[in-house]
């Protein structure tokens, strides 16, 4: 039975695409007693390009002036892009729209994350700019005579330390105020890559991991993703499970997505278990309907493909009855 008092503030489901970490999420989010405040949409902000976890690099080993302040432009910029709403012609998850608070939240958290703010013109600010030749001599006729405008704040980076307190009250000021005690339920809020590292962000996690029988896994990835070479696909596999072996903490249950939909009963218990949930409350998933997406590939891929990923990837082959 599961200790009510253990329960972590949040339960973070991740995959390494097309992985099948979607079940896993399917079954918690139809148990109901977990709070979903994106109802299964990505939450990306620490994994995205230029999020999280790219301050934190530049906030420690990787800190210079004018790269925490190009660093925190474009941690701005993609927040944008995350709170938007997506359009045929714009990319956009609409974090707005369901966390009402987010773009405000985010705004304080970069006020308090930027330890100094001095008016300064940096070179970076040139190179990103797109001007025509006759735009770039204009402006440097501007600034000849006194005409431009005044420099922007140029802002540096408190600590890594100090960036990641920042980071999980921002979490928590987002998520937590509609919980009313219940776990946070997250999809793909980190990296299936480095999990630890990536979901650091979220005081009082347990992460899932979901992994896949390569063949299925390659299916998936060359039909949505467009990927083309398998040889490709056994490096990128191999170097995926390299860095996941590596892994060794309580926060972490690694699910192999065909025992999830098999032994179904066996791995609920091993699952609830690892997030403190009474594994006697239903949930509105059904395994049979996901039985469908297991052994796919054979139907898709070719016999070399096959016998090539058998070959390589023999040890993480599913063995498919």
């Amino acid at each position: 039975m599961s200790k009510k008092f253990n329960a972590p503030n949040y339960i973070i489901v991740l995959g390494t695409t097309y992985s099948g970490s979607g079940a896993i999420y399917d079954y918690l989010s139809g148990r109901g007693d977990l709070y979903d405040p994106l109802k299964g949409t990505e939450y990306q902000l620490p994994q995205m390009p230029n999020g999280l976890m790219a301050l934190e690099a530049t906030a420690q080993d990787a800190f210079h002036p004018a790269t925490a302040d190009f660093v925190l432009s474009q941690f701005l910029e993609i927040t944008d892009k995350l709170a938007r709403s997506r359009s045929p012609w714009r990319y956009g998850k609409a974090y707005s729209s369901m966390i009402p608070s987010f773009k405000k939240a985010i705004g304080e958290f970069v006020e308090e994350i930027s330890a100094a703010k001095l008016p300064m013109n940096w070179h970076w600010r040139r190179l990103m700019q797109s001007q025509s030749p006759i735009m770039h001599i204009l402006s440097k006729l501007k600034n000849h005579i006194g005409l431009s405008k005044n420099p922007p704040q140029t802002r540096l980076l408190v600590s890594e330390k100090d960036l990641l307190f920042a980071a999980q009250a921002l979490h928590d000021k987002i998520f937590k105020s509609g919980a009313d005690g219940r776990p946070v339920l997250l999809n793909q809020a980190g990296s299936g890559w480095n999990p630890i590292e990536s979901t650091k962000y979220f005081l009082n996690r347990k992460v899932i991991i979901v992994t896949r029988d390569p063949r299925d896994q390659f299916f998936e990835i060359k039909y949505y993703k467009r990927a083309s070479s398998v040889e490709a696909f056994i490096d990128w596999y191999k170097e995926m499970k390299r860095r996941l072996e590596k892994i060794n903490s309580s926060d972490v249950l690694f699910i192999q997505f065909e025992d999830f939909v098999n032994n179904n009963i066996k791995i609920l218990d091993k699952l609830c278990e690892h997030v403190y949930l009474s594994p006697n409350i239903t949930s509105n998933y059904q395994p049979n309907l996901s039985k469908k997406n297991i052994g796919k590939f054979k139907k898709f891929l070719s016999k070399k493909e096959i016998d090539f990923i058998e070959s390589q990837l023999s040890k993480y082959i599913y063995d498919i009855k």
